[in-house]
């Protein structure tokens, strides 16, 4: 009988899954697009879901201008609830009943992550285009629509 010897390799993981990344993602979503630092849940998956592929964004714009979420679905990302669960832990972010919203330490981190323009430059850039002008009424009611 033949016997196999498995040698163990260290593997790359893709820049999106790792938490340090999607926690300043997530903390410029919110501080981008939320309102009053805060952002629901919902918000935060669908923004960090568009900002995968640029046809995405420009769907949200479009939504924007049309003042209509018309969406069917979007992906929720297990990356996403480590990051956000790791940043809570670490007090950048607080989940609360009406959204997540950035405390005092996030806030330090986001100057950091403000201070180098390269940093997540393509990420600011398309929030830029968003800004505040999603609501979480558009998000609130497609979702339902779900239902």
């Amino acid at each position: 009988m033949a016997t196999l010897k498995f040698t163990p390799r260290p593997a790359p993981v893709l820049a999106e899954h790792r938490p340090l990344y999607k926690i300043a993602q997530c903390l410029l979503i919110i501080k981008i697009c939320g309102r009053s630092q805060k952002c629901s849940l919902l918000k935060l998956h669908l923004i960090n879901w568009a900002l995968k592929k640029d046809s995405r964004i420009a769907d949200l714009q479009a939504a924007i201008q049309n003042k209509q979420l018309s969406i069917p679905v979007w992906g929720f990302d297990p990356a996403l609830a480590v990051a956000l669960q790791i940043a809570a832990e670490e007090n950048l972010l607080r989940p609360e009943e009406t959204g997540i919203i950035i405390l005092p330490a996030g806030e330090e981190f986001l100057l950091k992550i403000n201070s180098d323009p390269e940093f997540l430059a393509k990420e600011k850039k398309q929030l830029d285009l968003l800004g505040k002008k999603l609501t979480e009424k558009m998000v609130t009611k497609t979702a339902r629509d779900w239902e």
